[in-house]
């Protein structure tokens, strides 16, 4: 039976032990092997991080770690490696906590013939690879659960679950939350006129010029048709959400080129603050969502902050940021689209 060549590091400090295993791998099938000793874990780390290893044989007591510790300095480094943990009897309580943390098995210093050396090694290669498939897998399902399939930006669940995280975070920091409800200006007669396909480029585009708009720790997700949401965190003034909604506005009414033609969208933004005009998730949303509509009816093309009632009786402060803050479309900003 021929074997793909295996690149093996054996780290061991006893030599005896070394030339047993070396042997015993050479005995099955001599050229199948490429064979790499450390007698330290150190000299371990350094092998594996310059290079390529299939399985690692490992020791948990070496002169320079000693049990379960050894296992999670090598499997925190080097995750893609799979482990097979060497043990003496006295030490098997520490193998078996390192199977349970990730290792791929575990041998019996004494209690290892040639052949159970070799097929423990390969399933553990096996095993590994299966693992990180059924991973992979799970990862692209999770991804998929929560992310919008056409731009791949977060979806409504993902945004909501965000928005929670954002809103606790602030309150411990006493600072500010802002959500953006943003839809399109004009979509509709774009989709209409020249096809969903049409329709599904431009949201595409509309998507990477958000995000190219935001800071790092803000959030950009799509909840509709034209429809996206945006969480702007750590705040320190309403000038921080303003600025962010003119780039926006701005960025959003430049020509959009897809196949060769142009096409001109505009948005309309509505805009809730936490605390301000409430400290439920939901609600916020939806005051930035009624703002939205707001900006609409003022013209489209801008944006409009959602004033609610406590503000206006309690929060003076807050009243006259947004007022200072409030856009004015200028002169040169083409007419905008009607939707």
């Amino acid at each position: 039976m021929k074997f793909k060549c295996i690149r093996v590091l054996l780290i061991e400090d006893c030599y005896d032990s070394v030339e047993l295993l070396r042997e015993q791998l050479m005995d099955v099938y001599s050229n199948g092997f490429k064979f790499e000793h450390a007698d330290r874990l150190s000299k371990g780390l350094k092998i594996l991080g310059r290079e390529e290893t299939d399985v690692v044989l490992l020791d948990i007591s070496l002169p320079d770690s000693q049990g379960l510790e050894t296992f999670t300095k090598v499997y925190t480094h080097f995750p893609d490696v799979p482990i097979l943990v060497m043990t003496n009897l006295d030490d098997e309580t520490f193998a078996v906590k390192a199977v349970q943390e990730g290792a791929q098995d575990y041998l019996v210093k004494g209690r290892v013939d040639s052949s159970l050396l070799v097929r423990s090694i390969r399933y553990a290669i096996e095993r590994h690879r299966a693992l990180k498939k059924l991973k992979k897998a799970q990862l692209k399902m999770q991804h998929m659960a929560h992310h919008d399939k056409l731009t791949n930006l977060p979806n409504r669940q993902l945004f909501l679950d965000m928005l929670g995280k954002s809103i606790s975070r602030a309150e411990r920091e006493g600072k500010m939350v802002a959500v953006l409800f943003l839809d399109l200006d004009g979509f509709k007669r774009v989709n209409d006129d020249f096809g969903h396909t049409v329709g599904d480029l431009l949201l595409q585009s509309v998507a990477k010029r958000l995000k190219c708009c935001m800071r790092e720790s803000d959030m950009v997700a799509r909840v509709g048709g034209d429809e996206f949401v945006i969480i702007v965190d750590n705040i320190h003034s309403v000038k921080d959400v303003t600025k962010v909604s003119e780039k926006i506005v701005k960025e959003i009414s430049r020509i959009f080129i897809l196949d060769g033609k142009e096409f001109f969208v505009t948005a309309s933004i509505g805009i809730s603050l936490y605390p301000h005009d409430s400290l439920d998730i939901e609600t916020l949303v939806k005051n930035a969502d009624f703002a939205m509509y707001i900006a609409k009816r003022q013209g489209k093309n801008n944006y409009h902050y959602y004033l609610s009632e406590l503000n206006r009786k309690n929060t003076n402060l807050v009243k006259s940021q947004i007022k200072s803050a409030c856009y004015s479309k200028s002169k040169e900003v083409s007419k905008s689209v009607q939707r």
